[in-house]
């Protein structure tokens, strides 16, 4: 069976990765020019980690992650207002750390050393012709497979052929994303501070911290503040003293940092024919709850053992039997993601203080109840 992946992100490459330890050997395709642009961090579940095991990887997962151990929300003046230890949700189940974009992806490509890697060319679109797919590249030429899979992020090429333009799910919010090494903070803990018109979360890695600065785009989008980081600085200072060794290590210039517009969308249908999506370009995730990494590792994982039990003449039912498996968990966990963006993203002054008080008696489970319950659920 030949399978054409568009898309080089962790989707794309733990099923390039799971195929070849079945000796199946994808190509991919990815319109990136190298990884070096691929430098934000992002926190896996161990519903997404144990994906790690089946590749050998979870020992150099554990040595280039940082555990998370605690989760602790503040109000917009810095104050506590609740913390959580998050062994109580995740021990029995397995690792849960954080990590930089760029290493997952250097782990998984360990595993697809021998796998044909196509920097710099993006797949423009397809034709299916009976159990042939026809794939037309950025560079003008074309391909042939049996399988494409459509792993090409949220603004997938791949997806709006199937089920044309789709709106974006948007929260009028985005975030400036940046690394604080040498941090005196404690290593293994998330701290999130909530504030009105303002939110800052501190996420572990190793040797650090992640920091994502979110804010209406309207009031400090890039569009609003230009490269200006000294404005954003003076946004967030309201949150206290305690985040001033953080608010410091924001580069003054803003093109050194990563600007995420916080929106997502979600694909009706994850295949037709011969052509099935992956990751973002079939569920993205806003940030809030962490999980879109996990989730691609977990949907690759099944696309992958779904393929292992049949052959190209079979392809459809496969794929049917993929997105039965995947697509209602992947909408519920889209779901909680919404929710929590909508009690953390909140401009005013008096719903945000209302919002901090029930917060005071919210548990990690109402929190995060997909997550919780998805834990011991089969996929």
């Amino acid at each position: 069976m030949k399978i054409i992946i568009a898309g080089a992100g962790i989707g794309g490459m733990a099923l390039a990765a799971l195929l070849r330890r079945r000796g199946v050997t994808a190509e991919l395709y990815e319109r990136a020019a190298n990884f070096d642009h691929s430098g934000y961090m992002l926190g896996l579940y161990p519903i997404g980690a144990r994906v790690l095991h089946g590749l050998d990887l979870i020992d150099d997962f554990f040595a280039t992650s940082e555990r998370m151990e605690t989760y602790t929300v503040c109000n917009g003046h810095g104050q506590e207002i609740h913390s959580y230890e998050l062994g109580q949700m995740l021990d029995g189940f397995g690792y849960s750390g954080g990590i930089m974009r760029g290493e997952l992806l250097t782990l998984l490509r360990k595993r697809c050393e021998d796998v044909p890697l196509h920097f710099g060319t993006s797949v423009t679109g397809f034709e299916q012709a009976g159990d042939k797919v026809e794939v037309k590249l950025s560079d003008g030429s074309t391909n042939r497979c049996d399988l494409l899979v459509g792993a090409d992020g949220i603004h997938s090429a791949i997806r709006r052929q199937l089920a044309g333009e789709l709106p974006d799910h948007e929260t009028g919010w985005g975030c400036w994303v940046w690394i604080v090494r040498d941090t005196r903070r404690p290593p293994t803990a998330v701290v999130e501070h909530w504030g009105a018109g303002r939110f800052l979360g501190l996420y572990p890695i190793k040797g650090g911290l992640g920091v994502v600065a979110a804010t209406p785009t309207r009031i400090m989008g890039p569009n609003a503040v230009g490269g200006d980081g000294a404005r954003v600085k003076a946004h967030f200072a309201v949150l206290g003293e305690g985040i001033a060794d953080v608010m410091a290590a924001l580069p003054d210039d803003l093109g050194q940092t990563f600007w995420w517009q916080l929106s997502d969308v979600r694909a009706k249908s994850w295949h037709q024919g011969h052509v099935a999506l992956l990751g973002d370009a079939a569920c993205a995730f806003l940030p809030t709850a962490g999980v879109g990494a996990s989730m691609a590792l977990e949907s690759a994982a099944v696309l992958d053992d779904e393929l292992g039990r049949t052959d190209a003449r079979f392809l459809p039912g496969a794929l049917a039997r993929y997105e039965m498996r995947r697509k209602p968990r992947a909408d519920s966990f889209q779901d909680d993601s919404r929710k929590l963006a909508s009690m953390m993203m909140i401009e005013s002054t008096e719903l945000s203080w209302g919002r901090d008080q029930l917060m005071k008696f919210y548990t990690l489970d109402m929190l995060a109840k997909t997550i919780a319950q998805s834990l011991a659920k089969p996929i």
